[in-house]
């Protein structure tokens, strides 16, 4: 054991300690509209020398917002999420809600984040909406298109999935294989090829499936690096999902608009539903085509105690505000049997 290094990181630990209080008593003269451009920068110059050092980007990410979060000198934003704690829900708030307070309330179930804040329990939720390989969250779009909330933000991460298991497992002592079903599925090949015979179980989050991992034998979870931090797994083996370009889009869901100021996309989302006859889904979507409004989504779910018939969320470029939107979503309105418009909310980068 190396004293000398020990002693030298502690002076440096104590040294931060200082640092960090005295930044806590200068910033108490700031207001919150500085306070949070201040901890904006602090993340941003944060995350990248991190990056820079060789800390893997999700680690980076998250130390940089917790960090800020910790320094913004509020009660913190009430924020509901898909949980339980490490999960990629959980990164994403952090992303969203980088240089603000938050107060984190991980929650068992998509519908659970959407009651807590409809109760008033949470200001904000935050939910998958779609994955790149595995496609759409229906649970989601379904509770979009029964809730009374609206769209406030959007954003993607980048999901690096990996095999997480209790400390001293070898890969020939997993027997079975835990995750949420997207995560399963956009292993699927990694599963079938390395972990051949493990019983493969579906649980609610990737971050409940480290947490079963981590305090079972011969059981190992696909999950991400800070879950395997947060519950003391090991990384038996990095990136194993079958397709690297895997993104998660999350949407933040809410009364009140986001207020950002880094980016000029925003997009418009509704739900509406047709007649059953021949042309009515086309005859709804041409008001679109005609004023040049792009369409970048269009989903179809059942319609529960009508078989076979459907509602359709669809996502589109600009705003309600612009005039092409309007004129396009107005028109749908009079061709439609049903309409609710989600909001226009913008994409957190």
């Amino acid at each position: 054991m190396d004293e000398g290094v020990i002693e030298e990181v502690s002076a440096i630990d104590r040294e931060i300690v200082k640092l960090l209080l005295k930044r806590l008593e200068l910033t108490k003269s700031l207001d919150g509209a500085s306070l949070r451009l201040l901890n904006v920068e602090a993340y941003t110059g944060l995350r990248s020398a991190l990056v820079e050092a060789g800390v893997s980007e999700p680690y980076a990410s998250l130390f940089a917002g917790l960090y800020t979060a910790a320094l913004s000198r509020s009660s913190g934003i009430r924020v509901a999420y898909l949980g339980p704690r490490g999960s990629f829900s959980e990164e994403a708030v952090m992303k969203v809600f980088r240089g603000v307070g938050v107060v984190l309330m991980p929650q068992n179930s998509i519908s659970a984040v959407f009651r807590a804040v409809e109760e008033g329990d949470a200001s904000y939720g935050v939910v998958p909406l779609e994955n790149s390989l595995e496609g759409s969250i229906g649970e989601t779009i379904d509770m979009l298109a029964d809730s009374n909330l609206l769209i406030c933000g959007d954003t993607e991460l980048r999901i690096r999935l990996n095999l997480i298991a209790k400390p001293g497992t070898r890969l020939e002592d997993i027997r079975v294989v835990v995750s949420n079903p997207y995560a399963l599925g956009q292993a699927r090949r990694f599963i079938e090829t390395v972990l051949k015979g493990a019983r493969v179980e579906a649980v609610s989050s990737t971050a409940e499936a480290v947490k079963i991992a981590v305090s079972s034998s011969g059981v190992a979870a696909i999950g991400s690096e800070y879950a395997a931090m947060l519950y003391g797994g090991e990384v038996l083996l990095h990136g194993i999902e079958d397709y690297k370009e895997n993104y998660t889009r999350f949407i933040v869901i809410g009364r009140d608009a986001l207020e950002v100021s880094n980016t000029s996309m925003y997009r418009t989302a509704a739900i509406f539903t047709v007649k059953h006859e021949p042309g009515a889904l086309y005859r709804a979507l041409q008001p679109f085509a005609e004023r040049k409004v792009n369409l970048t989504k269009i989903e179809s779910r059942p319609i529960k105690g009508r078989p076979w018939e459907y509602k359709f969320f669809v996502e589109l470029e600009g705003r309600v505000s612009d005039s092409n939107v309007a004129q396009a979503l107005e028109e749908l309105r009079k061709r439609a049997e049903f309409l609710k418009v989600l909001g226009s909310y913008p994409r957190i980068s």
